[in-house]
Parts: C-alpha cells; structure tokens; sequence
C-alpha cells in the first residue's frame, strides 16, 4: 500500500521519494518551484523541494527518502531539468504535463487529492 511518487531533479540525478504523499506531489513541487529559488541550481532546488515534499515532518524514521534510483512501484513521477527549465509530470507511466518552470508555475491545480485530472487549464 501506500501513495508513492517521486521527483528526479535530472541535472543530479537525484530522486526524492514520498511513500504516502504521490496524490498531493504536483502541489508540493509547485510550491517550491513557486519561489522562483534557485532554478539553475539543481542541488539547493532539490533541497527546497524536499523541504516542501516533507512540510513539518522532520523527526521521522519513514514517510520520505532520497535516492538515486527511480523506484518500480511509484505511480507518480515529476521530472525536473533545471539545465532546460523544463518540468514533466508522469502519471502511470503516462506523459501527463509538460512545460518550462514559468508555465508549471502559472498553472491551476484541481483539488490533491483527486487522483485524476491534476492538471486544469491556466488562467
């Protein structure tokens, strides 16, 4: 069981890993990505968005890792290149979203836990 999903920051190949938090993943990335922090900077992005992806959990054993492997039962999985300020969403294996960090970052979400239709038309 559980709810798992994972985002690849590409330029590191650094995959940060949710076991419970797939549904509301796209939310928490955009979040992050929402600051406009560090986008060319692969490292400390990736740590902002761990930081967002874990929300006040900080003193547990389980729930969120890092890794550098992409795990075979995720059904989420968000992909950031910060070398061409590109972000993918891929759900089931299945292109759902593609566009550069500003347009992921004007983009309206339906509601997290919804586990279809994510993504919803700009405003």
């Amino acid at each position: 069981m559980g709810d798992r999903g994972q985002v690849l920051i590409k330029d590191v190949g650094v995959y940060l890993y949710t076991h419970w938090g797939a549904t509301g993943l796209i939310k928490k990335v955009h979040e992050a990505v929402a600051k406009k922090w560090r986008w060319k900077d692969p490292e400390y992005l990736a740590r902002i968005i761990f930081d967002c992806m874990k929300g006040n959990d900080t003193d547990s054993e389980t729930g969120h890792g890092i890794g550098t492997e992409k795990h075979k039962d995720i059904w989420r999985l968000i992909t950031l290149d910060c070398k061409s300020q590109i972000v993918t969403v891929e759900d089931h294996r299945k292109l759902v979203y593609r566009g550069s960090f500003s347009e992921f970052v004007d983009r309206k979400f339906s509601h997290p836990s919804s586990k279809t239709n994510h993504l919803l038309n700009s405003a």
